[in-house]
């Protein structure tokens, strides 16, 4: 497998938005500025939305049932922190805050998947039209 500089160019936003998110996350459970670490938070799920965004107005992506995981993802990890922030003791915050992450990174290799299989797809129709040119060609 080899790195191609315009596909990591392309995701950029998309890989930044989560590094911000980590970050924003371990600074604000290991320092004194939580509001730092949520402003991190915040411009990292903003960067990779408008990631998904742009690949669904540009056609690589169409959007389809996997936005349920990322919704019941999205719904689990802020109850998980609404939970967290009220100290109650009926049910422990961090089941739903994980169950969230995990729902939300389901989605994030779902994502991927898809624009990869478009891309793929994109190539054999490129490799068929070109083999159908050819044929052409050869018979004139």
């Amino acid at each position: 497998m080899t790195l191609d500089f315009e596909d990591m160019k392309s995701k950029f936003l998309l890989f930044f938005g989560i590094i911000l998110l980590v970050v924003g996350v371990l600074v604000k459970k290991t320092s004194a500025y939580e509001t730092s670490g949520l402003i991190l938070i915040i411009l990292g799920v903003v960067c990779k939305t408008i990631y998904i965004i742009s690949k669904a107005r540009s056609g690589e992506y169409r959007p389809g049932k996997e936005l349920i995981f990322l919704a019941a993802g999205l719904l689990l990890f802020f109850s998980g922190l609404y939970l967290r922030s009220t100290n109650q003791n009926l049910i422990d915050a961090s089941y739903f805050i994980l169950m969230g992450i995990g729902l939300k990174v389901f989605f994030i290799f779902r994502f991927i998947q898809i624009v990869k299989s478009y891309h793929t797809n994109i190539k054999i129709s490129e490799s068929q039209c070109k083999l159908v040119i050819g044929n052409k060609k050869k018979i004139h």
